[in-house]
């Protein structure tokens, strides 16, 4: 039924194209239909019999189509092949229009299924695709939307034409002869069965392999993102031998499902010719008895032969119909799950804010059954003031960034920005304010330039130039983007490289070095002139002399931004207004460095143990 309802609403929702498209198909239908009677017109106007005046149902429509009676000489047998021709060519007429209207419908399908799979993608929650292997959805959004046009276009084109010409076709080889009708209905009891029997099997086969297609995609995309670990670990003849059995596997349904094929089609040809044999027996007795002309026997064959598409059309439109209901079912699975509710839009869009940031005992669990992220945390951070996170891996420091940017929904407790629920403003107009580096550097397959400027589509920086344009009070881009990444140290590397900012990255950015990503990802942060910044363990992979200078200039630059330093190295940290100390999601200590190192606690062990490393070093 699902399956139904979406056909019926797609095709309600391109009424005229198929409306146009199902016009054509039936017009291509009728000439189809006639055409074999003007052959046998023309057959029989050239025997030695002559013509025959009684030509049953369809000869005699066809009759009175032409300008002439007919006549058993050479000028009606060229005027019935030139009526031959003409339906000839309106047939090719019909035929691109029908595919014209009916599989732009299925191609308008796929355009409109993908872009609604795309844009739910990317309202999902940041959870769902750590859940989802990047490969699935590529399958998903490729070979499952491409079953489903399949159904919607051809498979529905086919089955129409299939409806008209079969019994059109059977009522008029009844109407020229019953009994060579009956018999060769024959082989048409072998081949229904044949049907029968091969069909599940190629949909069974079918359906497998489009699964395996699915995990060999999500395998390989893996191996393709992590080609440097796999390298690096040695392991490229494992991940061979592993794709290798997936392979198999796939290679096995395919196989199968080519295997019924090929017996199927066997059977169609196979049954196809003991019909034509059938009606070359039968028909030669019934042309010596009298009952039976030239042209009707050279009719009739071509209607039999008729009869046997319609049957394989059926077959095949039927895998292909439930081909895309498994699809469909993939792809609802997608578009009925529950978007990122940080995502819905509504809430207030303020043009400015102070950057005030308060957490109230607030508590966060990934999942009912781990435990909890963060437990009764509660701090404030004044606008301009910057706040150091300190802890252990898997204290929940990140999980402090997460829920500021909304990436994630607390489960006890309220945020508060600028003394109002973050829930409250509109996630895009919040986000708008908030500069984020994350712990994973990740870039685009882009230029430097424009990855640093991705900030510049959205930030308060944007807003200020399409308000009053090139005014020369607004810095222009590149001038944005060079000071970002002087801030963030970065500038020597760029401009050393061969196109400078110009230089077109690689995949995930990888021809940079980690702290290069770190610094590019400051940078980009830094360009869109946010409120509150968030740094999440941001340079880890920058040596300590270089960090020591990023922080001088942020320090410098960010005296008016409220700023979130998430650090595991004390040294990141020892500037901040306060520091507050995670230890399993709760905070065990807060101060100032020199507060927690007098106090001797978890901060004041990390420190010496950092400072030592420092000098062993």
């Amino acid at each position: 039924m699902r399956t139904l309802r979406f056909i019926l609403a797609e095709y309600r929702a391109n009424l005229g194209w198929f409306v146009a498209g199902m016009a054509a198909l039936l017009a291509g239908s009728v000439c189809q239909t006639i055409v074999p009677i003007y052959i046998k017109l023309a057959v029989d106007a050239a025997s030695p019999e002559g013509f025959k005046q009684q030509e049953g149902i369809a000869g005699e429509w066809a009759l009175k189509l032409l300008p002439m009676r007919p006549e058993a000489n050479m000028d009606f047998v060229l005027l019935a092949l030139g009526m031959v021709l003409t339906l000839s060519l309106l047939l090719g007429v019909f035929t691109f229009a029908k595919r014209f209207y009916l599989i732009r419908i299925s191609r308008r399908t796929e355009y409109s299924l993908k872009k609604r799979m795309y844009t739910h993608l990317q309202n999902q929650p940041s959870a769902w695709f750590d859940n989802t292997r990047s490969g699935g959805i590529m399958s998903l959004m490729t070979s499952d939307v491409e079953a489903v046009r399949m159904m919607i276009g051809p498979a529905v084109m086919y089955i129409g034409g299939t409806i008209f010409l079969f019994p059109a076709s059977l009522l008029i080889m009844f109407s020229l002869n019953q009994l060579l009708t009956w018999l060769a209905l024959i082989p048409l009891v072998g081949l229904t069965a044949a049907t029968l029997w091969f069909n599940p099997r190629v949909r069974k086969y079918s359906l497998r392999s489009q699964e395996d297609l699915e995990q060999l995609s999500a395998r390989a995309q893996e191996n393709f993102a992590g080609a440097r670990v796999v390298k690096a670990f040695s392991r490229e003849e494992f991940e061979i031998s592993e794709l290798h059995k997936q392979g198999e596997t796939y290679l096995h349904n395919k196989l199968g499902a080519a295997r019924n094929q090929a017996l199927f089609q066997s059977c169609i040809w196979g049954f196809s010719g003991v019909g034509v044999l059938i009606i070359l027996y039968f028909g030669a007795i019934e042309i010596s008895a009298g009952r039976f002309s030239t042209g009707d026997f050279a009719a009739f064959i071509l209607y039999n032969l008729g009869l046997y598409w319609p049957m394989i059309a059926l077959g095949w439109v039927t895998m292909l119909f439930v081909r895309a209901a498994a699809s469909l079912k993939r792809i609802d699975a997608l578009l009925l799950s529950e978007p990122d509710p940080s995502r819905v839009p509504g809430g207030e869009t303020p043009e400015r804010i102070e950057g005030e940031v308060v957490f109230e005992n607030v508590s966060m669990r990934y999942a009912p059954d781990l435990p909890l992220a963060l437990e009764g945390v509660s701090f404030k951070v004044a606008p301009g003031r910057t706040l150091g996170i300190v802890g252990q891996v898997g204290s929940g420091k990140s999980t402090i960034a997460a829920l500021l940017l909304r990436l994630a929904s607390p489960t006890g407790g309220r945020i508060l920005v600028d003394n109002k629920p973050i829930d409250s403003y509109d996630p895009h107009a919040l986000r708008r304010f908030i500069g984020y580096v994350p712990q994973d550097s990740f870039l685009f397959s882009d230029t430097i330039a424009s990855n640093i400027g991705l900030a510049l589509g959205a930030g308060p920086v944007a807003a200020e130039r399409s308000q009053i344009g090139a005014d020369a009070h607004v810095p222009d881009r590149d001038a944005i983007i060079h000071n970002a990444v002087k801030t963030a140290e970065f500038e020597e590397e760029v401009l050393s490289l061969p196109k400078g900012y110009d230089t077109m990255l690689g995949e995930r950015g990888v021809n940079l070095s980690g702290g290069q990503k770190q610094r590019a990802s400051i940078a980009r942060a830094l360009a869109g002139k946010p409120t509150i910044l968030v740094l999440d363990d941001c340079m880890s992979a920058v040596d300590t002399d270089t960090e020591e200078r990023i922080l001088r200039n942020l320090k410098s630059e960010t005296r008016e931004i409220t700023t979130l330093i998430i650090a595991q190295r004390i040294s990141t940290v020892a500037h901040a207004d306060e520091i507050i100390v995670l230890d399993h999601g709760r905070i065990t200590e807060r101060g100032t460095d020199s507060e927690l190192r007098a106090a001797g606690g978890l901060y004041a062990d990390l420190a010496k143990r950092q400072e030592l490393a420092a000098e062993l070093a």
